[in-house]
């Protein structure tokens, strides 16, 4: 029997699966980041990153009777790693979640490249990701620049430390903020501002490509034979997408991860641009594209609402609370900002826990009838990500949205996309509905 160890490579954690050819998921595991702050910056330690990931792999590894036929990531974000000339880190992983002034941007990239980027990338212009990054470094530390030898990104680092090879997919590079989306390319105008070269970077391949082999060194220190493959993943929340079975125009997957993501696939890069979200190459053999529309880190916001209110109260004490609020919460409803606390006074603990919940989901609502407006359609509504693991938050949700919530592989399912996608990358499945179908037990609820 052959196996496929599936990489969620999320945020704040790594989740792995191991998943039999015949779609038996047979283990879930994973392992936290710890990522610190400096100044503007969110880092982790690239060492910490890549044995948090193959602790992971080695306990996967174990549990298979058969050989490992490949690894796959997906990763949440462009997350940058800048090396020098020996390939040792010249920086930290520098977190999607960092926040680079506007004034630096502004002294680097004019308002026309700023407001130009979102056509060539795909994504909207901020100062969270490499693209602001880069800026920051050329302002306050142009050495780094002048000694980098290979800029990549964290998963990228990942595999190259397990086969030796470099290369980036073109959904992975789409939060690298460096490829020209629909072309397939490296930007060279963005290149040059920052004097960097296409041999800097990790060759482009499309998603479900063999990298290469684990090299004997790793793969003996993995418990893998030698023979096991490295396959180029995708963004986290396409591959969420493929282990929940998302695939048409009419379906909309509900990611509720770090950041809740509302993803559409659709059949058009235009028509994806035209509705303003975050676009991606999708489906190898089906839907050639998906837009996504983000509330950032909604699910840090929930989780410092319900310390700020109950304390350290567990998961399922926050449940049975939030089970007995009445709908509506007698008119309380949250924005997350810091004047949430005060809203609350006269309400009692099951109305606050309930509307912390309900006034997430009225966001999602909101933005949902914003892009039903434009045109995306939700006709089938699947919700994966950690907050499924509450059956009484998905019922809310439910509830608020109008409309019946599915939920699909939950908070597996972006490591389950990412071992179907291993299992097509190695030829195993014909693409992704085949390798959805022969999944056993995909249903989660």
């Amino acid at each position: 029997m052959e196996y496929f160890i599936g990489l969620d490579i999320g945020t704040s954690a790594v989740q792995g699966e191991l998943m039999s050819a015949d779609g038996d998921i047979i283990k879930v595991t994973d392992r936290k980041f710890g990522y610190v702050f400096e100044g503007f910056f969110k880092l982790l330690e690239p060492e910490h990153f890549v044995l948090a990931c193959c602790d992971v792999i080695r306990e996967l590894s174990a549990q298979a009777d058969g050989r490992i036929a490949a690894v796959c990531s997906c990763c949440a974000s462009g997350n940058p790693l800048f090396l020098d000339e020996d390939l040792n880190p010249l920086t930290r992983i520098i977190g999607w979640q960092s926040e680079i002034p506007q004034e630096d941007l502004d002294r680097v990239y004019t308002k026309k490249e700023q407001d130009d980027i979102y056509g060539i990338i795909g994504w909207d212009f901020f100062g969270g990701m490499p693209a602001a990054d880069l800026a920051w470094i050329k302002l306050h530390r142009p050495d780094i620049l002048e000694k980098t030898k290979i800029l990549t990104m964290s998963a990228e680092y990942l595999n190259f430390r397990l086969t030796g090879k470099w290369g980036v997919s073109r959904s992975m590079g789409t939060p690298f903020y460096l490829i020209d989306q629909e072309k397939g390319v490296y930007y060279k105008p963005l290149l040059d501002k920052f004097g960097l070269t296409e041999e800097m970077l990790p060759p482009i391949f499309e998603k479900g490509h063999v990298l290469g082999t684990v090299l004997p060194d790793e793969a003996e220190k993995l418990g893998l034979d030698g023979k096991t493959k490295v396959v180029l993943g995708s963004f986290d929340h396409p591959s969420g997408a493929l282990g929940a079975g998302v695939f048409d125009e009419g379906d909309l997957l509900l990611s509720c991860g770090t950041s809740w993501v509302e993803l559409f696939p659709v059949v058009s890069r235009e028509f994806a641009l035209s509705t303003g979200g975050l676009v991606d190459k999708f489906m190898i053999g089906g839907t050639p594209w998906c837009v996504m529309e983000s509330v950032a880190s909604l699910s840090d916001k929930i989780d410092a609402l319900r310390r700020r209110f109950f304390g350290n109260i567990t998961y399922a004490a926050f449940d049975e609370l939030a089970a007995r609020g009445e709908p509506g919460c007698g008119g309380l409803r949250f924005d997350f900002s810091d004047g949430d606390f005060e809203r609350a006074a006269g309400h009692d603990g099951p109305d606050i826990a309930r509307a912390i919940i309900e006034s997430a989901a009225y966001l999602l609502k909101d933005n949902l009838a914003k892009l039903r407006g434009i045109g995306l359609r939700a006709d089938r509504i699947v919700a994966i990500g950690g907050i499924t693991n509450s059956a009484v938050s998905v019922d809310i949700i439910s509830e608020v949205m109008g409309q019946k919530i599915n939920v699909v592989n939950g908070q597996s399912a972006g490591a389950v996309g990412s071992c179907l996608l291993g299992g097509i990358g190695t030829g195993v499945f014909a693409g992704e509905r085949e390798a959805f179908a022969i999944m056993k037990g995909r249903l989660s609820q």
